[in-house]
């Protein structure tokens, strides 16, 4: 019977840790995504590979598709979520998962995990209006909201949150300095 708490399961990342133990290459792991636009605003985002030491262990059957647009006001039709609000939704899903995870790996039993972020522009610098306003986001918040069952204390589940607050892997994303590289195919 697998090990499952708080509907994590916790065989895969014991199996998951013993392979990088074994062979650290492959902890190696790149994340990808592709999109094709649709018109206006729109684009069509495919992830469906995920790399570990070079080799693609997503299976065929794990393909996800997103719609992306922007709302009204930016030129678009608002039929789909922004680029904003997909980072948003990253990471209130990526604080959700870590939190459930830390909780099942202390031990800790979850009834509630709510996580709301918000994030502040001033669209004059996006816009071109004001170039001395960043074209990026003025600040980030995030709260979350847990409640423990089975006699989880208040300090358990802040364990599982502050430990998080160390290691989500989106959040150190949005924080800390990312070396980024393009590159651009013109077609004929």
């Amino acid at each position: 019977m697998p090990n499952i708490k708080n509907g994590v399961n916790l065989d895969n990342i014991e199996a998951l840790t013993g392979a990088i133990k074994n062979d650290p290459k492959v902890a190696l792991v790149q994340f990808k995504a592709k999109s094709e636009w649709k018109g206006g605003t729109k684009a069509s985002v495919t992830v469906s590979e995920l790399f570990s030491n070079g080799n693609n262990i997503r299976s065929e059957a794990s393909k996800f598709h997103l719609m992306v647009d922007e709302p009204a006001v930016l030129g678009g039709s608002d039929e789909h979520p922004n680029p904003v609000e997909y980072l948003a939704s990253a990471l209130c899903g990526c604080l959700t998962a870590g939190i459930a995870t830390n909780a099942a790996l202390f031990g800790t039993e979850l009834e509630k995990i709510n996580v709301e972020v918000s994030v502040n522009f001033d669209i004059h610098g996006v816009l071109g209006m004001d170039r001395t306003k960043p074209n990026g986001p003025l600040d980030l918040h995030y709260k979350v909201t847990l409640k423990g069952k089975n006699g989880a204390t208040p300090e358990q589940l802040l364990k599982s949150k502050e430990t998080l607050d160390k290691k989500s892997p989106i959040k150190n994303t949005i924080e800390l300095p990312l070396r980024v590289t393009t590159e651009v195919v013109i077609e004929e």
